[in-house]
């Protein structure tokens, strides 16, 4: 796939790029239907709605890693994961990546409103010493994610922070900044800290919709308040 200069840049400057429509509706619709059978025969679901208030229960960290551990791998999932994405992400990454295991992220409907307070911001690995793009991870929407419908948040410039300040992360400044931690959604909107923008990207869209981004991003589940089930995928690619 042929990345425009802009895709790159966006990437480059916030570490997280959006690419719309990327897969066809047949590969995901294939996709959907291998998982909601699944879940049926798990009896996870019972006429298109959650069956069972034990998982729904859980925090939604961990709700979403029990129901991926429970479906298990689907090659009609494995296979979005395509050479044309892996090529994307070598442009990025000015690397040739090597790909780790798909992962589901399904989380169904919860019983809360949706909000940013007490989140899981986290790393999937330790910030490189060194300011290089250690590897990219994709998320796949498998159905359309309406807003506030569980997708995955990342923090759009927290890339850049690990290296700004020595013996600092984006943890350690992040921490510093009480009005992050007090007041997330101020961060929905571009601010800056240490001159650099920071903002809270959602990822919702279309189903066929792919998002890319550094794997030195903070990303969170977030919580599914809308009455569908969240359908995505995600798998890392690293140098």
């Amino acid at each position: 796939m042929a990345l425009t200069q802009a895709e790159i840049k966006t990437f480059t400057d916030r570490g997280i790029l959006a690419l719309r429509g990327f897969l066809p509706q047949k590969a995901t619709t294939v996709a959907k239907d291998a998982i909601l059978e699944k879940l049926k025969k798990l009896n996870l679901i019972v006429k298109g709605k959650a069956a069972t208030s034990r998982i729904q229960d859980l925090p939604v960290f961990q709700q979403i890693g029990r129901i991926g551990q429970v479906v298990g791998q689907l090659e009609e999932v494995n296979r979005l994961f395509n050479d044309e994405l892996l090529t994307a992400m070598n442009i990025l990454a000015k690397s040739q990546l090597k790909p780790a295991q798909p992962q589901l992220l399904i989380s169904f409907p919860n019983r809360i409103d949706w909000s940013l307070n007490n989140l899981n911001w986290h790393l999937d690995l330790v910030p490189p010493k060194f300011d290089q793009i250690p590897g990219v991870q994709a998320f796949i929407l498998i159905d359309d994610v309406q807003p506030h419908g569980g997708a995955t948040l990342a923090l759009a410039g927290s890339h850049k922070l690990h290296h700004i300040i020595p013996e600092k992360n984006a943890h350690d400044i992040l921490r510093e900044r009480a009005d992050f931690a007090q007041s997330p959604e101020k961060y929905l909107k571009p601010r800056l800290i240490e001159d650099i923008p920071i903002e809270i990207v959602e990822m919702s869209g279309k189903a066929g919709d792919v998002f890319l981004m550094d794997l030195r991003i903070l990303h969170t589940p977030s919580i599914n308040a809308q009455q569908r089930i969240r359908l995505m995928a995600t798998n890392r690619y690293f140098r």
